[in-house]
């Protein structure tokens, strides 16, 4: 799985699985089951700071603690989060997580109507 990844230093007890169920609304079944894939695709679409900041908010951790750890504080670290979160529900990066729920075909057609 991910053994020393950031994610586990944050977030021992949640799977990033969990997370972008709650995230998306949807049951975890929808979302794809490598956690691998999972961490890369979020370490792909978001920066550094947003991915620690999701990763620590996703914890539970405090304002303060995550502003300490990224360097920002105030509505600086609000807009920062709302902005990584955004990202996040981006519909690239859901058909992504989603681990192709939908076949191509249905996808294609869609492009199409």
């Amino acid at each position: 799985m991910l053994e020393n990844s950031l994610w586990l230093r944050y977030n021992p007890d949640k799977t990033i699985r969990e997370v972008l169920a709650r995230i998306y609304e949807c049951s975890a079944v929808e979302i794809g089951e490598d956690e691998r894939e999972l961490y890369a695709s979020l370490k792909r679409h978001l920066t550094k700071k947003e991915f620690r900041m999701v990763m620590m908010n996703e914890a539970g951790l405090s304002a303060e603690e995550i502003g300490a750890e990224v360097g920002l504080e105030g509505d600086e670290l609000k807009k920062a989060q709302y902005k990584a979160y955004r990202k996040i529900r981006q519909e690239k990066i859901r058909r992504e997580v989603r681990g192709g729920m939908l076949p191509e075909n249905d996808a294609a057609n869609d492009d199409e109507e």
